[in-house]
């Protein structure tokens, strides 16, 4: 059954930034033959590619899920940089690669959740599919135990790191800031700089790269 475990994080309260690799490193452990794969590899995909804080992620409902031909759009209704609830949109295109897919791992869930409506990720008790909403820390354990079974270092994995995994993968692929703060609904692109873009720039040019004495 699902349980409700606040997660340690980093002093400096930074998440690790998950890359593609270990995404696909996580998912490929999951047997997504039961109940509780299916759904994790949906709330990792999913969470992944539209780089959702955590509280938007759990707060969706079926009704927020709209399907297009080259994806998803995501609607938020509230989110911590719309207080206000004017409500946001995000898109989710297909992914490359079947093991990957974040639309395709999210069907797999709606075919096993059924289509009652209510929130899209849901508490599983047994192998029972309940209606209860998941609360935010159930997600950022259960990363970290999927981490840490697909053999990753566990440390400093919370929810966080599927969003920062994002914008930090895609920075690292010559993404435009502006398009990538459109993606993780930043409103003050200092912090997507400060938290993201310079700590990769500070990797790129460290003198300790070159040859030692």
């Amino acid at each position: 059954m699902d349980c409700v475990v606040r997660t340690a994080t980093h002093p400096d309260g930074l998440a690790r930034p998950l890359s593609v690799e270990e995404i696909r490193q996580i998912v490929g452990s999951i047997d997504r033959t039961t109940p509780h794969g299916i759904r994790d590899a949906a709330i990792i995909l999913l969470g992944y590619a539209s780089a959702l804080r955590r509280a938007e992620l759990v707060a969706l409902d079926l009704a927020d899920i709209e399907h297009k031909p080259a994806g998803l759009v995501l609607h938020i209704r509230q989110s911590k940089t719309d207080q206000e609830g004017h409500g946001e949109k995000v898109a989710v295109a297909h992914g490359q690669h079947a093991l990957t897919d974040p639309v395709a791992a999210l069907n797999a869930w709606r075919d096993l959740r059924g289509e009652t409506p209510g929130a899209l990720f849901t508490r599983i008790w047994g192998s029972a599919i309940s209606s209860e909403r998941l609360s935010g820390h159930v997600p950022a354990r259960m990363l970290r135990t999927r981490a840490i079974a697909a053999g990753l270092d566990g440390t400093r994995i919370t929810a966080h790191s599927l969003r920062a995994g994002h914008a930090t993968t895609a920075a690292l692929a010559g993404v435009p800031l502006n398009r990538i703060a459109a993606q993780t609904q930043h409103k003050d692109l200092g912090v997507l700089v400060n938290r993201y873009i310079r700590p990769l720039e500070a990797l790129e040019n460290t003198s300790s790269k070159d040859p030692g004495p």
